[in-house]
């Protein structure tokens, strides 16, 4: 049974990174199993293919897995992690018709594919060009987007480098409903959170009252942050968190001729999925228990 404690509940168990090194078949297996396990792919253009990033033909694949069977539709969660021009489209389609044309099918695209959760990385690391996420415009852009895709949620990554973006967004008289905000000073680094995760109120303001939490997140750790972020969106005044982790689910492997090859590991994932049943924030379909 899942943990009925005081504080947030788990709504999503992240691993982020899928790519071509993992047979998109375990991956519906797994989320039709695991229904809490979001699998988030990285979408950047330039690095298409590599490491991290899945090619279309990957993607493809997988939607066509998960579109095909009914015990998959709609049952495994999808999460577009986009990078790179993606983002730079995004956040410029008020002002450029063909940035908007471009943004605006490649999100319908995702629908299609089977994502219902889209994450904007607006950050340097990630190909983003960040020297304008203050301006009007770039609020707007983000605005005109959520309104547009009233299907999809957006997550804006919150860091100290995107402070002007979503410093801006509080400030306006109401947030999208579709838009909720992830604590992410890591940035898919791997890097871990000290003194403590984020408590401010401001980041469930939108009427789920979701937030999520990313940073060094790794099976070593992974219970111990879910049971203390669990406290912090409790304390921000959200009834709902989800946790997503991208370096800690990664190996990388050496093979006989001395190659290395950088893997998207569902060992890792499994072994999170694995700890998280046994703190009771998740649960173990019945043939498994």
């Amino acid at each position: 049974m899942a943990n009925s404690s005081p504080g947030g509940k788990l709504e999503a168990l992240g691993f982020c990174g899928a790519d071509d090194s993992v047979n998109p078949r375990l991956l519906a297996l797994i989320g039709q199993n695991y229904p809490l396990v979001e699998w988030g792919i990285l979408f950047r253009p330039d690095k298409e293919g590599l490491p991290r990033y899945a090619s279309k033909e990957w993607v493809n694949r997988l939607s066509q897995i998960l579109n095909k069977d009914p015990a998959y539709r709609g049952k495994v969660r999808l999460a577009a992690h986009l990078c790179g021009s993606h983002v730079n489209n995004l956040l410029s389609s008020s002002t450029d018709s063909s940035s908007e044309t471009a943004i605006d099918e490649f999100l319908v695209q995702l629908y299609q594919w089977g994502f219902r959760r889209v994450q904007v990385n607006a950050t340097a690391v990630n190909g983003v060009y960040t020297e304008q996420l203050g301006e009007g415009t770039t609020m707007q852009s983000f605005l005109r987007t959520t309104g547009a895709h009233p299907k999809l949620e957006f997550i804006v990554q919150k860091n100290d480098e995107t402070e002007p973006l979503w410093s801006a967004l509080l400030r306006n008289e109401e947030l999208p409903a579709n838009a909720v905000f992830l604590h992410d000073e890591s940035k898919g680094t791997g890097k871990e959170v000290t003194g403590g995760w984020p408590t401010n109120p401001q980041f469930v303001a939108t009427s789920r009252k979701a937030v999520g939490y990313a940073g060094g997140i790794k099976p070593a750790n992974v219970r111990s942050v879910a049971e203390s972020v669990s406290q912090a969106c409790a304390a921000s005044g959200g009834n709902k968190y989800w946790i997503d982790m991208e370096s800690g689910i990664r190996t990388m492997l050496l093979h006989p001729d001395g190659t290395k090859e950088d893997i998207f590991d569902l060992a890792k994932c499994y072994s999170c999925i694995d700890i998280m049943c046994d703190a009771h924030l998740m649960e173990h379909p019945s043939n498994l228990r």
